[in-house]
């Protein structure tokens, strides 16, 4: 957690975005460090150090001008590598029109599953990272809804996903219970087919994080 706002957040996660800002993603507040490797049972805990920010770098280095990171080619197998991580600039909010804006993440969301691209983790599976004292649960839930009606919108082609969303929000609900089966997903297949399956990733990798959607979009990283 940063040693100034004391949220929590995976420590892959938090280096990731210090890189490009250093500041919470959820209060905006400065920081410099963080607390890791807590051991309650000793009171001990370590302290990583962040070097000043270089706000003269390339602009790959910045939030608003994100390029996608290229491995170089792979002769044996004769095809041109994956993007990783998979980011791309959107346009500076401003300068750029909000709607022209929304219409390049629906098309950058539609390529992930066009490209059969899988989000890397940014937490632990079956973990909801821990911010603050507040209901969890229901924040996050909240949060969710955003994001699930721009996927459906990039997946589906459908400006008015509600009675997806609905479905999605009844799955997402069930899929918490201990007496969860394996087909769970059986309610989603009629609308996404064979990328259901992707779809379920996309949305556990996002319900996950610590992160909103502008900050994820900006950090999570594809293979």
């Amino acid at each position: 957690m940063p040693t100034r706002c004391k949220h929590a957040y995976c420590v892959g996660c938090i280096r990731k975005w210090s890189n490009l800002r250093q500041k919470c993603p959820l209060r905006n507040a400065n920081f410099e460090s963080w607390f890791y490797r807590f051991s309650l049972s000793i009171r001990n805990f370590h302290i990583e150090r962040l070097p000043p920010l270089n706000t003269t770098s390339s602009s790959s280095r910045s939030l608003i001008n994100l390029e996608a990171e290229r491995d170089p080619p792979n002769n044996e197998q004769g095809r041109r590598s994956r993007p990783l991580p998979w980011r791309r600039s959107f346009g500076r909010p401003g300068y750029v029109a909000a709607d022209v804006i929304s219409e390049r993440k629906l098309q950058w969301r539609a390529s992930i599953y066009g490209r059969h691209l899988q989000a890397v983790p940014c937490a632990p599976r079956n973990r909801v990272v821990q911010v603050g004292n507040v209901n969890k649960d229901g924040v996050r839930e909240r949060m969710l809804q955003p994001w699930i009606r721009r996927e459906l919108q990039a997946l589906l082609g459908d400006q008015d996903p509600s009675i997806v969303i609905h479905v999605v929000n009844s799955v997402f609900i069930a899929s918490k219970l201990e007496n969860n089966n394996n087909n769970f997903l059986e309610p989603l297949r009629p609308f996404f087919l064979d990328r259901t399956d992707m779809f379920w990733h996309e949305l556990i990798c996002f319900a996950d994080s610590p992160f909103n959607m502008e900050t994820y979009d900006a950090v999570v990283e594809y293979n």
